[in-house]
């Protein structure tokens, strides 16, 4: 995945407080299972 995560995610990152860490380093791959632990918190 490059640049910003799907929108379908980015509600959760936002309510989770994560949001600026997903934005950080555009087009770097994000890793699946961190961003499944960073979900379910």
């Amino acid at each position: 995945m490059s640049g910003l995560p799907s929108p379908l995610i980015e509600n959760y990152l936002r309510e989770a407080g994560f949001w600026h860490v997903a934005t950080i380093g555009q087009g770097c791959k994000l890793d699946p299972k961190l961003m499944n632990a960073l979900i379910e918190r």
